[in-house]
């Protein structure tokens, strides 16, 4: 007994049914936006609970999710300047299958960091106390993202932080820089004012332009890539990043 071949239309059918079954299914967050920010906030203890939201205040969900594009879906990913692990949380949520590593130098919120990690069941998420200029940090990393902390650096600091990050990237790994970029003047001096009532008035703030931190990582080798976000208040948000060339 012979069986007849399938016409051409059943094999074209029987071919992208093939190709769609070899493709990655397609992710989308289930947890985003206000929803992942309200149980990172609900995972702290009380007193943090306000610093939490005058944080997610200036980063808003818009500006999470221009980062959360950007930052790989998975693997190993450095949080600089992690804090309570507010940022880890948020994108562990996203994405499940980030494995964040946070670095603080203050112990008591490296603490409450790995606390809220464990709450929102994000096992995978480490947290370290340490300086990311010396600190012990083992990679590759497959991503790395830093949120307003190089204008807290001193300037002499800033681009020896962005050469030891491209280090610790693996190849096309992707560096995400969230600043605060020197236009509009008067943008710059109303986010000033509020870095000074955080921070106080003697610590020294070293912003750049956008054009500088774009140069300076062109320099040590990134293809980089920056967006300007728009907000309600007059923050001259800047968004870049920056993706490792070569080896």
């Amino acid at each position: 007994m012979t069986t007849n071949p399938p016409s051409p239309p059943r094999r074209a059918l029987d071919s992208l049914r093939a190709r769609l079954a070899s493709r990655p299914p397609v992710e989308a967050p289930e947890v985003y936006g206000k929803d992942a920010i309200r149980n990172v906030v609900r995972a702290l203890p009380p007193l943090e609970r306000a610093y939490s939201r005058a944080r997610f205040s200036i980063l808003r969900p818009k500006l999470l999710s221009v980062m959360d594009l950007l930052l790989a879906d998975e693997g190993r990913i450095l949080d600089v300047g992690c804090g309570f692990g507010l940022f880890a949380a948020y994108f562990g949520q996203t994405h499940p299958r980030r494995r964040i590593v946070g670095i603080d130098p203050d112990e008591r919120r490296i603490r409450i960091a790995r606390d809220v990690s464990a709450r929102l069941g994000l096992g995978a998420h480490e947290f370290h106390v340490g300086d990311v200029r010396d600190a012990s940090l083992v990679g590759p990393f497959d991503g790395a993202y830093v949120l307003d902390v190089m204008h807290h650096l001193p300037e002499g600091d800033q681009r020896r932080v962005l050469e030891r990050l491209r280090g610790l990237l693996k190849p096309g790994g992707v560096l995400v820089v969230k600043d605060i970029t020197t236009e509009p003047r008067v943008g710059l001096l109303f986010t000033e004012v509020l870095d000074r009532l955080m921070v106080g008035w003697r610590e020294p703030l070293a912003y750049r332009h956008h054009r500088e931190w774009g140069e300076m990582l062109s320099g040590l080798g990134f293809k980089v890539r920056m967006v300007r976000v728009p907000d309600v208040l007059p923050y001259p948000h800047v968004v870049i990043a920056a993706t490792k060339l070569g080896a």
